[in-house]
C-alpha cells in the first residue's frame, strides 16, 4: 500500500512551490462632484448695518454740518455787504468829486436830493453795521466774554469739561448762536440795500426834477 501524500490544489504548497495568481485590484470608484457651495454674503447686511450703527454718532454729524453750514452762511453775508458797501461809497464819491454842488436850483428838488442823500447814508451805515463783529449776542455760550474779560484759567477748564460732557448740545448752542447772527445780519442787509436804493432812486429823481 503506497503511503504517498495526495496530490491536489488543496494541499498545501511546500517550501519550493510558486505563489498562485494575485488577484489584479480594480479602478478605484471616483466620486461624483456635487454642486459647489453658494458662498453666504461677505460682511454685515444692510439690516445689521443699521441696527450697529451708533445714532448718537449720527446726531453728532448732523449738528456739525449744521454749525459749518451757518458759519458758512456768516461769511457769504459779511462778504456780500462788503461788496455793497465798496459800491456804494465809490458812487457817493463819484457824486461829490464834481466841481459843482450836487443840489439843483430848485427847492423841491433840492429837498429831493437831500432827503435821497441822507437815506443813501444811512444805506451805507447799515452795512457797516452787518460787516461790524456781534459780541453780544450769546457771548455767554461762546466763551467770548470769558476771554475778553480775562477769566482764570480754572474756571475755563470747568467750564469747558462742562461742555464737552455733552458734545452734540453744545453745538447745537454754537449753531443757535451762530443762527441768531446771521439772522440779523441779514436783516441789517436787507434794510441797507432798501435804503440805498430808495436813496439814490431820490437823488436821481431830484437831479432830473
Amino acid at each position: 500500500m503506497n503511503g504517498g501524500a495526495p496530490s491536489g490544489r488543496g494541499a498545501g504548497a511546500g517550501p519550493g512551490a510558486s505563489p498562485g495568481p494575485v488577484p489584479s485590484a480594480g479602478p478605484a470608484p471616483v466620486p461624483s462632484a456635487g454642486p459647489a457651495p453658494v458662498p453666504g454674503p461677505v460682511g454685515p447686511t444692510r439690516g445689521s448695518a443699521s441696527a450697529g450703527a451708533d445714532p448718537g454718532g449720527d446726531v453728532r454729524f448732523v449738528a456739525e454740518r449744521l454749525l459749518n453750514s451757518v458759519r458758512e452762511d456768516v461769511g457769504r453775508a459779511d462778504a456780500k455787504a462788503a461788496i455793497l458797501l465798496s459800491g456804494a461809497v465809490a458812487a457817493l464819491a463819484v457824486a461829490f468829486s464834481r466841481n459843482e454842488l450836487p443840489l439843483p436850483a430848485s427847492r423841491a428838488a433840492a429837498a429831493t436830493v437831500t432827503a435821497g442823500l441822507l437815506l443813501y447814508a444811512a444805506g451805507v451805515l447799515m452795512l457797516v453795521g452787518v460787516i461790524l463783529p456781534r459780541t453780544r449776542t450769546g457771548a455767554d455760550t461762546t466763551f467770548l466774554r470769558d476771554l475778553a474779560v480775562g477769566t482764570p484759567t480754572d474756571e475755563l477748564l470747568v467750564r469747558l469739561s462742562e461742555s464737552g460732557e455733552d458734545v452734540v448740545r453744545w453745538l447745537v448752542g454754537q449753531a443757535r448762536v451762530h443762527g441768531a447772527v446771521l439772522a440779523a445780519k441779514y436783516r441789517w442787509l436787507r434794510m441797507g440795500v432798501c435804503t440805498l436804493t430808495f436813496g439814490a432812486l431820490l437823488v436821481l429823481f431830484g437831479e432830473l426834477w
